[in-house]
């Protein structure tokens, strides 16, 4: 019988908000499978449909150009807490993520020159080998280049995300006269908004498309699973499977989700006349 370690039980914990027995069993019964112990808990009814997002701990920064058409978000580790609230290390990312929009992956700003003969991983290694004497590591690297881009990121530098937009084809007087979509009233605070939800809720998904058969396919046997044994006609059964999907995409699909701020109003009616071309979190 396999013998789960107290670390494991403690993240299985974590992740599930599920009670220290019901983690060690499922860990025991998964034979140490950090996956398929959610999904037992899951079909237990010991934890909910978000219980496969898992995160992590590091200091998130971003940067958006003038023109508000490229934002990039960086994760940056260290080894402790207390090197990121160093005024050395904040100086240091803040120069590491006015640079990062100029490049368009991790590998080509890494190399990218912030001056002469001195790269992003020269100064990162300097910064480790001779001044904060921790490992420091860029590990996030992400970017997104669009008509506009909106971004949020929380105050703990822990979590962040950027959103691009753009405008919606229609036959409407108002927004052919607009040139740039930035002259879209409250398109600065629409996009605040949208990123603070996907901070909050870390869709899978933009639309229901996205989210990959194996996804839906895992949650459709959950939902089943729970279902057994109860007496219910077939008729009935189908109707709560397809009410549970749909509350399943409810919750991970942006557009299909209630705003968190207004939860009688959709993200797809919320954003009026503008289209999310895509999003990026990182925690």
């Amino acid at each position: 019988m396999y013998k789960p370690k107290i670390s494991e039980i403690t993240k299985l914990r974590k992740s599930t908000n599920s009670g220290i027995k019901d983690c060690k069993k499922a860990m025991i019964e998964s034979n140490g499978n950090f996956e398929k112990a959610i999904d037992w808990l899951r079909k237990k009814g010991v934890a909910d449909a978000t219980s496969f997002k898992k995160t992590n701990e590091g200091f998130v920064i971003c940067k958006i150009n003038k023109k508000k058409t490229i934002g990039v978000l960086l994760k940056i580790s260290c080894e402790t807490d207390f090197v990121t609230k160093n005024s050395t290390f904040l100086k240091m990312a803040k120069i590491i993520a006015n640079n990062a929009i100029f490049c368009k992956s991790k590998d080509e700003f890494l190399l990218f020159q912030i001056k002469k003969n001195l790269s992003v991983k020269e100064m990162i290694n300097h910064h480790i080998n001779n001044i904060i004497k921790e490992q420091i590591k860029l590990i996030s690297f992400e970017r997104i280049q669009s008509e506009f881009v909106g971004y949020y990121v929380h105050h703990s530098n822990k979590i962040g995300s950027i959103v691009g937009f753009y405008k919606k084809i229609k036959k409407i007087k108002e927004i052919k006269e607009i040139k740039e979509i930035k002259e879209i009233k409250g398109i600065e605070a629409i996009s605040k908004e949208i990123a603070m939800q996907i901070v909050a809720t870390n869709p899978i998904g933009l639309e229901k498309k996205e989210i990959p058969r194996d996804v839906i396919k895992r949650e459709k046997n959950i939902i089943i699973n729970n279902l057994l044994f109860k007496n219910k006609s077939i008729n009935l059964i189908k109707k709560i499977i397809i009410g549970k999907l749909n509350k399943f995409f409810n919750e991970n699909v942006l557009l299909d989700q209630n705003l968190i701020t207004d939860k009688k109003i959709y993200i797809k009616k919320f954003i009026k006349n503008l289209k999310i071309s895509s999003y990026k979190r990182i925690s």
